[in-house]
């Protein structure tokens, strides 16, 4: 699958049909995304030309890069350094804004008041929201990054995930990247359960009258999806 500008998607499922590739994946998303031909053989188990040959195949598949020689990272660290908890790997959170409204409180607020609770806490916190949204906020001064979007591209799917791909990739390298397709427009929140979907990232969507929190995708429904139960 093509995805961005020409770029292709990491292929995951195949890459995690095979047992030694998983162990390899494994290991080097516990070692927060990057690590050494030898510490990935003396760690993983898959040694010699079998982890060269598996290193190989995962470079092809997209999943892996080579960083320097003889040293290897993860193309994204989402999702494997989400399913396997990765050592450092800080936590960004992307979420939207919608119209203010009646609303006494920024959706974002509560979403991250409520990842708070499940002890998530991201270091990095990015908002795709409209103009129009954004100045009637403009009083609370929100202390986030922002992507701004014209009227006519919050209500369209397509532009949506035009307009946030490029970040969305760019954190994934350095981050577990949570999505939260709560608020905005109906075309926004179908368009982050679309990127969620392609990416294997977690998504969140919270229900503000009743302040509760639901995984729309888990880490549980991740490993599921590329078989990754162990």
């Amino acid at each position: 699958m093509v995805i961005g500008r020409g770029r292709k998607m990491p292929m995951y499922e195949a890459a995690t049909k095979v047992e030694n590739s998983r162990r390899i994946v494994r290991t080097m998303a516990e070692m927060g995304g990057i690590a050494s031909f030898s510490q990935i053989e003396k760690t993983s188990g898959v040694e010699g030309s079998v982890l060269v040959y598996h290193l190989n195949r995962l470079t092809d598949l997209n999943v892996v890069e080579r960083e320097v020689r003889g040293t290897y990272r993860l193309t994204y660290k989402t999702p494997f350094c989400y399913i396997y908890g990765g050592k450092g790997v800080p936590t960004a959170y992307l979420g939207l804004l919608g119209r203010r409204g009646s609303r006494p409180q920024p959706e974002t607020a509560v979403a991250l008041e409520l990842l708070g609770k499940e002890g998530v806490k991201p270091d990095f916190v990015y908002v795709v929201t409209s103009m129009t949204a954004l100045n009637e906020w403009g009083d609370l001064r929100l202390p986030y990054q922002w992507i701004l979007c014209y009227e006519e591209e919050i209500v369209d799917i397509d532009a949506i995930k035009e307009k946030v791909t490029p970040q969305l990739e760019s954190l994934l390298r350095e981050y577990i990247v949570l999505l939260d397709c709560t608020s905005a427009t109906k075309p926004a929140t179908i368009a982050y359960y679309e990127l969620a979907q392609t990416y294997y990232a977690p998504l969140i969507y919270i229900y503000e009258e009743t302040r509760q929190l639901k995984w729309l995708i888990s880490k549980e429904k991740i490993k599921e999806k590329l078989k990754m139960t162990s």
